[in-house]
């Protein structure tokens, strides 16, 4: 090839390099809410980033839901709740340690304490759903692999409901082709009813990985050409 020639080349490399970091960073290493029905509203930064006392998180009709740590590669086993029985704290299925997963936190707490309000949405993930906690003494444990910034007491918060005497419970169910449709409706008069649902992680290639396999595509094409055309440039035999 000829130096214009090569010169051409590195440009167009180049060009197709800084498409593929823009692709990288319009879709990070994340399984996050992707959508949502239902009194549900999406906060974009963890409440334990922006408050440091319970008693000063948002409030609202709706369920409030943000993501929390993402792309996690479990140092331990960590404990489940059984949606059937919120109660139960023992015995529990876990998701085993080694699994890489990420981290959604979904709360519900109206502003009008001592009245019984309810709250029902519909919550896509775009990892499926391997489990979810709903009780303070399940979700505390993992503070640290998925809210580090979390205030240490989380006293206030309450446990999701088992129907008592014909009352309404909170319920919780999984849903979609790949399991990663979550249905929750929470009862609530006066405690913050929490629950943290852990999603597979959505996996991505490396930047570099990335970086190289947009380039090596694009470069492959650019050469054949370029030899193509100087293979046509040489003479024929008689």
């Amino acid at each position: 090839m000829k130096i214009k020639e090569v010169q051409n080349t590195i440009v167009r490399v180049l060009e197709l390099a800084a498409v593929s970091a823009t692709i990288l960073a319009a879709h990070p290493a994340d399984a996050a809410i992707i959508g949502t029905t239902g009194q549900i509203e999406i906060l974009d930064t963890p409440i334990w980033e922006t408050h440091s006392n319970i008693a000063g998180i948002p409030k609202s009709t709706s369920f409030l839901a943000f993501d929390e740590e993402q792309n996690v590669s479990l140092p331990r086993d960590i404990q489940i709740s059984d949606p059937t029985n919120w109660d139960k704290l023992f015995d529990l299925d876990v998701i085993p340690q080694g699994s890489r997963v990420s981290s959604h936190f979904i709360y519900f707490q109206h502003p009008q304490r001592g009245q019984r309000l309810n709250a029902g949405a519909t919550i896509e993930f775009s990892g499926s759903i391997l489990g979810f906690m709903g009780d303070p003494a399940l979700i505390n444990p993992t503070n640290d692999l998925f809210a580090p910034n979390a205030i240490t007491s989380l006293s206030r918060f309450g446990t999701l409901d088992e129907v008592i005497n014909g009352s309404p419970r909170d319920m919780a169910t999984i849903t979609g082709n790949r399991g990663n449709i979550l249905e929750v409706n929470f009862t609530n008069q006066s405690s913050i009813d929490p629950m943290r649902v852990i999603t597979v992680a959505t996996p991505v290639p490396e930047p570099l990985t990335l970086l190289g396999t947009g380039t090596a595509l694009g470069i492959a094409p650019l050469l054949k050409r370029a030899y193509s055309k100087k293979q046509n440039k040489k003479p024929k035999d008689d």
